[in-house]
């Protein structure tokens, strides 16, 4: 004992020595160790490193149970995290247009996906090589696994004094089950009341222990049937002219010709037969009439898509202060998209007297010298000017997307305790994402060409084309994407000193990590050489280590001092020193008052840094042009052109690498209480974060809007009309957000009657605005819309026996639409006709032990079959923000469990 305890003032010495001149914590995993008999039992909290006696702590932290998920009756981990009100947004699967349709993450603080750490018992996880956008790098909540879940704390404060880079909106640390010990099968069915959408869930369970150790592995199957447009004609989705939105209409790309030129006009018109029985639509909504396409027919909402997972833990005590753990995951997934074929207009057509021209990009031209044999004859009555062929190209099928997924993350490492007082442990980790993207229904620029000029005469695009010419046309596009990250930690925490009000604690520790990543397109598709689709590549590598401390000190009886710092070395973008400060009050056994505050820095996206210029398509509202022709943003105009500028003009975009970008910076705050009695709990915080130098780049919507900032951005034709956008990211000036968290929870027992517990959990957003540079006007993100100002989520359970019961409420609040601004300065109209409205979705789940090891449970998600709000400022299908709500409408599911 005496040599332990010569040993252990030898450990403290040389440790807070070196923790003195170092920096803070590490990525951390929150386990109660059980100590000796004489001492108290002391945890590790997600937000601290040092372990403590109290799972509140000075930073506020969400803790989600495997079984408060199961009874709100959530299919997934990217479902809870939805649910949580600090979630500001989402990524899921239904951006089946976007870069990563396969993908989910989630936002908190309006920070964005790409500041929000994710972990799993405390280990970073790999990041998606594919980024979201072409541009943010983030990682994939959608591949986790459900069924190994112990719970899931949510740090609701920026944590870069603690784990570094990421940490700004919050973290989130998903901790895994350890020990388990037998076998257990669960299988869940759930399918949605109005079709489409089914899903079923197979996982099974199985870990056997010994006096040494234990081995667990959690297997997890999950099938998700597709959700299609036409599946949710009870929320208006089936069709482009969303009943709900005035600003909605049918595509004008169906099968027509448009002068582009002042006076061109007599070229060929279909016909209403002649434009149905091309396989079109025809759209009789608009003052002069039109061959359109109604999109959402062939459009999905949710992908199909199946995923395996398998997680596997072990842990073996080599000596008696030694032991040797793991983990071992491997995951596999693939989703298919489908939406509405091709849509063009690539290819311009000038007539000059009897000579017609075609012309498409990289110097394509072919002159016809008889327009009234030239393309079928389409221009033989047609003035001199320029044209261009409108063309859905539905010959090519729908267009399609097959991605492929593979995860992989390897950690080992030895934990133990020194002269009975020290808890270490050291690790090495690795982490790899591959991603195949296979995609069908697309046409080369020049192959399309080759075949409008064809032969002597060449072939009208208002004529359906035949198999074989589609044939030679078509090219298949594909991407393949991977991700790597190797790390090693270590850390060391236990007894720094004594004070009179109690034992001070410290932390201390150091990591060294590599990442890298490489994505490349196909060569067509690197040379902006495909109709409708562009390529995202890039590769690059960094590493970089950091060292870090923290020491916990109860100055009085009821203050605890709590100060960290951290340094970290990036090697492309240098390095950085993290400082946090936090408090504890305990006035009351049941009275905590806390605050916190903390540097956050963070080193830019990869792909922001390293990648090659990302190619894409969208369409936006030309403010600029529109004004010129005499038109109004969002209304429909009986002059296609008109039409086609003030609401649906496509163009090319281009989203840009920038290898001097610098790191961002800024700080964290809160500040708040805690009241902990034995019926009722509570808490309030009131939090801030901000960061200058903020990485990001401007969006060709925003570009448009307010082209007189950013008309350097914006490429024209002859006439005025935006053909492409280029963006270049850089660091913007600064954002800010700060808000309000109240949580409240009390429960009653009833003694036969049973137990209620009714929990309040809200969320309200005070502030959130940004300026892109010192110069440029102040951006109110709640002003300017698409941000829900709060969210609250009202849950009651009720337990008698074997039974259970769960109703939540999940509110989101009425905000301004995604396009307010725009709108709103037009002048016209009141403010709520620009909002879109509140959201409640209820949830009722019930389950029933019939013995120890056989459970049923079953539930009604969306009870009342609540549809997502439209957007009426969103010119765009499906006229609702993506990020917050989905169209899968009332849910039901049935689950059973089997213990052996």
């Amino acid at each position: 004992m005496q040599v332990n305890s010569r040993l252990a003032k030898a450990v403290r010495f040389a440790l807070v020595g070196g923790a003195a001149t170092a920096a803070l914590s590490s990525p951390v995993v929150l386990a109660a160790d059980a100590e000796s008999a004489d001492k108290v039992e002391r945890i590790q909290v997600t937000g601290s490193r040092i372990k403590r006696t109290d799972m509140e702590t000075a930073t506020p932290v969400t803790v989600l149970s495997a079984d408060d998920m199961a009874k709100q009756g959530f299919t997934n981990i990217q479902d809870a995290l939805q649910s949580l009100t600090s979630t500001t947004g989402a990524m899921t699967t239904q951006s089946v247009h976007g870069f990563t349709p396969a993908a989910s993450s989630i936002s908190l603080r309006n920070a964005g996906a790409n500041r929000t750490l994710t972990l799993i018992d405390g280990k970073r996880l790999n990041q998606y090589p594919k980024p979201a956008g072409g541009t943010d790098n983030f990682v994939d909540t959608a591949n986790l696994p459900m069924e190994a879940v112990a719970r899931i704390e949510v740090l609701q404060s920026g944590g870069s004094a603690i784990y570094g880079a990421d940490a700004i909106g919050g973290v989130i640390n998903i901790i895994l089950k350890k020990d388990f010990d037998g076998a257990a099968l669960k299988y869940r069915h759930g399918d949605t009341t109005n079709g489409g959408g089914m899903n079923d869930r197979i996982a099974f369970s199985i870990g056997s222990s010994s006096d040494k150790g234990n081995v667990s592995t959690f297997i997890e199957y999950t099938n998700n049937e597709v959700l299609r447009a036409t599946d949710r004609e009870n929320f208006g989705l089936n069709t482009d002219k969303v009943p709900h939105s005035e600003f909605s209409s049918y595509s004008s790309y169906g099968a027509r010709i448009a002068g582009t030129s002042e006076g061109a006009s007599g070229a060929k018109a279909l016909t209403a037969a002649e434009c149905t029985a091309g396989g079109f639509f025809w759209d009789d909504t608009v003052s002069v009439p039109r061959c359109g396409y109604d999109r959402s027919k062939q459009r999905d909402l949710e992908p199909e898509s199946y995923r395996f997972i398998s997680t596997t833990n072990f842990n073996y005590e080599l000596a008696d202060d030694i032991t040797f753990l793991g983990r071992l995951d491997f995951a596999q997934a693939k989703s298919t998209t489908n939406i509405e074929p091709m849509a063009i207009n690539d290819y311009g057509i000038k007539v000059a007297g009897n000579d017609v021209t075609v012309s498409g990009a990289g110097g394509l031209s072919k002159t016809f010298n008889d327009k009234s044999t030239a393309l079928g004859g389409d221009f033989a009555k047609a003035t001199d000017g320029d044209y261009v062929y409108i063309r859905r190209l539905h010959e090519f099928g729908n267009r399609t997307g097959e991605t492929n997924t593979r995860n992989y993350f390897f950690t080992a490492g030895l934990e133990g305790v020194i002269a009975d007082e020290y808890n270490w442990d050291a690790s090495v980790n690795y982490g790899r994402t591959n991603v195949d993207v296979f995609r069908g229904g697309y046409a080369t620029i020049a192959g399309m060409f080759d075949y409008i000029t064809a032969g002597e005469n060449g072939n009208s695009l208002l004529k359906n084309m035949s198999t074989a010419d589609v044939e030679d046309a078509s090219y298949t596009p594909f991407e393949q994407a991977q991700s790597t990250q190797k790390n090693v930690q270590a850390n060391i925490t236990g007894l720094a000193f004594e004070l009179p009000a109690g034992d001070a604690m410290f932390a201390f520790g150091a990591e060294y990590t590599e990442q890298d990543y490489q994505t490349d397109s196909d060569s067509e598709s690197k040379k902006g050489n495909i109709l409708t689709t562009g390529g995202s590549s890039g590769n690059g590598e960094r590493d970089f280590w950091a060292t870090y401390a923290e020491l916990s000190m109860p100055v009085l009886d009821q203050l605890t001092i709590d100060v960290a710092l951290r340094y970290d070395e990036y090697s492309d973008v240098g390095g950085n020193l993290s400082p946090q400060l936090t408090v504890e009050y305990r006035p009351l056994d049941e009275l905590l008052v806390r605050g916190s505050i903390s540097s956050v820095f963070r080193a830019p996206d990869m792909h922001r840094v390293y990648g090659d210029p990302t190619q894409g398509f969208t369409q936006v509202i030309d403010f600029k042009q529109c004004a010129a022709m005499g038109g109004t943003p969002g209304e429909t105009n009986s002059n296609p052109t008109i039409n086609e500028v003030c609401n649906e003009l496509h163009i090319d975009i281009t989203t840009g690498a920038n290898k001097d970008l610098e790191a961002e910076t800024g700080y964290t705050a809160n500040i708040g209480a805690v009241w902990g009695g034995d019926s009722l709990n509570a808490s309030v915080d009131l939090w801030e974060w901000k960061l200058d130098d903020m990485v990001s780049d401007i969006s060709a919507s925003k570009a448009a809007r307010e082209y007189d900032l950013y008309e350097d951005m914006i490429t024209r034709d002859a006439d005025g009309t935006i053909t492409h956008v280029n963006s270049v990211a850089q660091n913007l000036a600064y954002q800010q957000v700060r808000g309000l968290d109240v949580t409240a929870g009390y429960g009653w027992d009833l003694d036969a009657i049973g137990e209620f517990k009714l929990n309040f959990n809200g969320t309200y957003i005070l502030m959130s605005e940004g300026q892109l540079d010192p110069t440029a006007e102040i951006d109110d993100d709640i002003y300017n819309g698409g941000l829900p100002q709060y969210r609250a989520n009202l849950v009651l359970g009720y337990f008698l026996e074997d039974f259970e019961a769960t109703l939540g409420a999940y509110h989101t609040a009425r905000m301004h639409g995604t396009a307010y601004k725009s709108f709103a300065e037009g002048g016209e109209g009141e403010e709520s006709d620009y909002e879109v409205a509140s959201l409640t979705k209820w949830n009722l789940t019930a389950g029933y032990n019939f013995t120890d090891n056989i459970k049923v449970s079953t539930g009604l998600i969306n009870m009342f079959d609540a549809g997502p709000n439209f957007d009426p400022t969103n010119t765009s299908w499906p006229h609702y923000p993506r990020s917050v709500y989905n169209a899968r409408g009332q849910e039901w599911f049935i689950e059973g469990e089997v213990k052996f």
